[in-house]
């Protein structure tokens, strides 16, 4: 290898090196920027309000709070963007929202604003964000989220009505107890991890549905995908009255079920099959176009 051949490398690496220094830089200094500029917002709110949040870019953290106020900390990571917040007067409503100042034409890195909201029981939440991704945990309560691309993660939540929308976004439920749940996602996985109640819906276009649970709570569980694939994950404790189609992908059970007398529909071997589990309980409803559906024993 010639001198200038070395010479050329050697100097590459250090741009790199250079350009990798500065980008660190420059996010260390985003983000002791926004911790200096963290301000905290407490607002009053009767029972059984609502709080209604927007925040594009950042992320959203809610958690449960006692008392009767709401609790807002937040951080911008630059001045080109505004958190306004409004109450009604008679504290039933609250609004929180993220906007651009003027003119201005923020970076995405700019726009971005953290939140962390602390909300009493029995308070309704709406969240919605383009990019943020949004974290509940604990909270009971009326709890509406929806993201284009963020993720959508909620934890440890009881008796509770739980909406959820998403474009891409990735939606993860994890120990939600004697809840309604409603989800709805076009190509975002979604994945349940001990999710129980009377109603539990999750409809995707494309995205592969994941459940690992046992059904419980005498229910009705319905998981619906068009082209995604729905992998179904029961113990052998699990009591059930399960059904599963899919038009023109497969399906596969690995879980002991008995044969039913009578069914809606006249099961074929590799496209649908039902049956029940111990004294069948909660219904389960499998259905899909063209994925597969797989059902296996924990």
């Amino acid at each position: 290898m010639t001198m200038i051949g070395r010479g050329h490398r050697l100097k590459m690496r250090s741009i790199n090196k250079t350009a990798l220094l500065s980008a660190l830089l420059c996010c260390a200094f985003l983000n002791a920027s926004a911790q200096q500029n963290r301000k905290v917002i407490r607002l009053e709110i009767a029972p059984g309000g609502t709080v209604n949040i927007v925040n594009n870019d950042g992320s959203v953290e809610l958690k449960s709070s006692p008392g009767n106020q709401v609790l807002v900390s937040y951080s911008a990571n630059s001045d080109k963007v505004e958190v306004d917040h409004e109450s009604t007067a008679d504290k039933r409503r609250i609004e929180i929202r993220t906007h651009v100042l003027g003119d201005n034409k923020p970076a995405s890195n700019e726009a971005q604003v953290a939140y962390e909201v602390s909300v009493p029981a029995g308070v309704s939440v709406s969240v919605s964000t383009a990019t943020a991704p949004i974290t509940v945990e604990g909270v009971s309560g009326d709890i509406a989220l929806s993201s284009d691309t963020g993720q959508i993660t909620l934890r440890n939540v009881a008796r509770s009505h739980i909406h959820v929308r998403g474009i891409a976004a990735p939606v993860s439920l994890t120990n939600v107890s004697a809840g309604h749940v409603d989800v709805t996602a076009n190509s975002g996985a979604v994945q349940l991890l001990d999710v129980t109640g009377p109603k539990v819906n999750v409809g995707t276009t494309s995205g592969d549905i994941t459940y690992k649970g046992d059904c419980s709570g005498v229910g009705d569980y319905v998981l619906i995908t068009h082209s995604g694939n729905i992998d179904l994950m029961l113990p052998q404790t699990a009591s059930v009255d399960l059904s599963a189609r899919s038009v023109k992908g497969s399906v596969e059970n690995d879980f002991p079920l008995q044969k039913k007398t009578h069914t809606t529909f006249v099961p074929r071997a590799g496209s649908s099959f039902a049956g029940t589990s111990n004294s069948g309980s909660s219904s389960v409803e499998l259905q899909s176009f063209s994925g597969r559906i797989r059902v296996k024993k924990q």
